[in-house]
């Protein structure tokens, strides 16, 4: 996630079909992708609407973001509702938020986001179900 940053500040600086109202700026349907030095696609942030207010908060709406490993998605994290800060490089919400990866799940309900510490922590309901895990538990070992 340590570059969602970038991809909301290029956002906020030309999104296509954005509107303006006062000092608010807004865009819908969304989708920024972000890539490493070589190239390589390392995420697609996508949103259904966003408002960036001119304090550089980014209010968004139906957050999706897929990282990518090798050309291939390996983790989507979902939420209904995010605030960004550009300043501190860091997203909290007190919604829902999910985070799949192969035979991974975490759910819970509220979260905050540091690019900068590479943290993300889940407030409330925190739930791990990890697929096939009893079967490696059994014969002690790891999934």
């Amino acid at each position: 996630m340590c570059c969602l940053a970038a991809a909301l500040a290029l956002l906020a600086a030309a999104p296509a079909g954005a509107q303006t109202t006062g000092s608010v700026q807004t865009v819908a349907g969304f989708r920024v992708p972000d890539y490493d030095e070589q190239n390589n696609l390392k995420s697609v942030l996508f949103g259904d609407f966003a408002r960036i207010l001119p304090d550089g908060i980014i209010e968004i709406t139906n957050l999706k973001i897929d990282f990518y490993r090798e050309g291939a998605t390996n983790m989507t994290v979902t939420s209904p509702k995010c605030i960004y800060n550009q300043k501190e490089n860091t997203a909290r919400s007190d919604a829902d938020v999910e985070i799949r990866r192969e035979k991974l799940r975490i759910t819970g309900t509220g979260f905050w986001w540091s690019a900068k510490q590479e943290r993300f922590e889940i407030f409330h309901k925190a739930r791990v179900e990890i697929q096939g895990a009893r079967g490696h538990m059994e014969s002690g070992g790891l999934p």
